[in-house]
């Protein structure tokens, strides 16, 4: 199948991703986005009925790298895991958020869930009869736990936004964020009660050279990445690093020795590669 295009006005595009792979999708409106650099210095897409595009901070190399700023967000109408601050009734997904900064060397990249951990993470430890490393879901009563079953009991508990039972007024609000920026300015959200599962998501990249200046911009984003790991360290032994810094140091490494998978995942590969009749990679 193919994405249809709903609106263009030139820097401001909507796309019907007809539940299409979400990583396919995304990639497909950076390249279009990447296209309209030169002329619009900002470019922004939105995406109606994607399906999931899996790890948002993936993407971001590929703004960065041009010496552009990307922002991208993705939500899902159809599911409901988190509660709003004060209240334990779920309503939304996690939410994610991630940012490509470009800098002189490594960029910035940052890529984090509005709540206080993903759905996911929730199920996958759940499987694995492990606790939460904290108590980060609040069962159908209200009270915290780090007893990841608690989601999948009837009725469910829920999942903290993003600063806990103390500061979660925070996450929140930038959920509430998400939503607007993805399911509203799509126009497909909770408001339809949507039961196929379907993702809402925003794409923006952002030209520097249109504002300021791309030599100004990378003067200001490498002084700040110098004084940040500039900073006195709490611990002589783990200085101050930048968002994303430690993924790009495993990215690098595992491009050039292979890729470390979570314990499961090769399992969970296999059942589809033998459906499939694909040949699924032996571990190095």
């Amino acid at each position: 199948g193919d994405f249809t295009t709903l609106k263009d006005t030139g820097n401001n595009i909507l796309l019907e991703g007809h539940f299409l792979p979400g990583p396919w999708l995304v990639k497909k409106a950076i390249d279009i986005a990447s296209t309209r650099m030169d002329e619009h210095g900002v470019v922004t897409i939105a995406i109606t009925h994607s399906h999931h595009i899996a790890c948002l901070q993936a993407y971001l190399p590929m703004a960065t790298s041009r010496g552009w700023m990307i922002s991208l967000m993705s939500s899902d109408p159809s599911v409901a895991t988190v509660a709003p601050f004060g209240g334990k009734t779920p309503l939304f997904t996690p939410n994610p958020i991630a940012v490509g900064i470009p800098t002189s060397g490594t960029p910035i990249l940052f890529d984090f869930c509005t709540s206080i951990t993903s759905n996911g993470q929730c199920m996958r430890s759940h499987k694995q009869g492990n606790p939460l490393p904290g108590d980060w879901i609040q069962d159908a009563s209200g009270q915290p736990t780090n007893i990841p079953g608690a989601l999948f009991e009837n009725p469910p508990g829920t999942i903290y936004p993003l600063g806990g039972a103390a500061y979660g007024h925070k996450g929140f609000a930038l959920a509430l964020w998400v939503e607007m920026m993805t399911a509203a300015l799509t126009g497909h959200g909770r408001s339809e009660k949507p039961e196929k599962w379907g993702a809402s998501v925003y794409v923006q990249l952002m030209d520097p050279a249109a504002f300021g200046g791309t030599e100004a911009f990378l003067r200001e984003s490498d002084f700040l990445v110098e004084a940040c790991q500039g900073t006195a360290p709490v611990d002589p032994n783990n200085p101050v690093r930048l968002p994303g810094e430690s993924a790009w140091k495993r990215r690098t490494d595992q491009l050039e020795n292979g890729i470390l998978l979570h314990a499961g995942i090769l399992e969970a590969l296999s059942v589809r590669a033998k459906k499939w009749d694909i040949k699924i990679p032996q571990a190095l």
